[in-house]
């Protein structure tokens, strides 16, 4: 009996080992003292705010600053005034983007430019009467 016992808990250890080995890795916040100058720079509107952001939103923000360098001058300066707008949303309000572009992206693709231009027009509407758009 002791022999059975003393085997069973070797094989719950086993499968205990096994489940943890398939388990991913945990994620690690990157604190902004880590970061490497460059990414530092490209990344600078969230200087205040980086260390309270989520693991998965640094990792994408980190993958963001890895593929700046190859973009051209003018998608560079666009893309950092879109981080800089990302910086400043709160997190209720990057959920809600994250949202609308994740419907967005079901759209068809011959139907995109539609509905692109009925946001715009809709902008622009609600920019015309003084109503602040939602994000």
């Amino acid at each position: 009996m002791w022999i059975k016992a003393v085997h069973s808990k070797g094989i719950v250890r086993a499968l205990l080992s096994l489940a943890l080995l398939t388990l991913p890795p945990l994620a690690v916040a990157i604190p902004w003292g880590d970061l490497t100058p460059q990414q530092k720079e490209i990344l600078a509107p969230f200087s205040s705010s980086w260390d309270s952001l989520q693991d998965k939103e640094q990792r994408e923000m980190l993958g963001i600053a890895k593929r700046y360098p190859k973009l051209s001058p003018q998608k560079q300066q666009r893309l950092h005034a879109r981080i800089e707008r990302w910086s400043k949303l709160t997190p209720e309000q990057r959920m809600s983007a994250r949202e609308k572009y994740k419907a967005f992206r079901k759209v068809p693709a011959e139907k995109r430019e539609a509905v692109k231009k009925m946001v715009r027009e809709q902008q622009e509407n609600q920019a015309a009467s003084g109503v602040l758009p939602a994000p």
